[in-house]
């Protein structure tokens, strides 16, 4: 029963692990794709 309970841990640590980084990832796209709307708002702006 300890492994069981052992295992259930490990399982939910690696779940939690994986979503945590996966929100990161996430937060970081967003930035990176709110600057190239940025970027691309001073190109048609500037006519380059």
């Amino acid at each position: 029963m300890t492994y069981l309970v052992a295992a259930y841990a490990v399982m939910w640590l690696i779940t939690f692990i994986f979503v945590l980084s996966m929100a990161m990832r996430q937060r970081r796209l967003a930035a990176e794709l709110e600057a190239l709307k940025e970027r691309l708002q001073e190109t048609k702006r500037y006519g380059e």
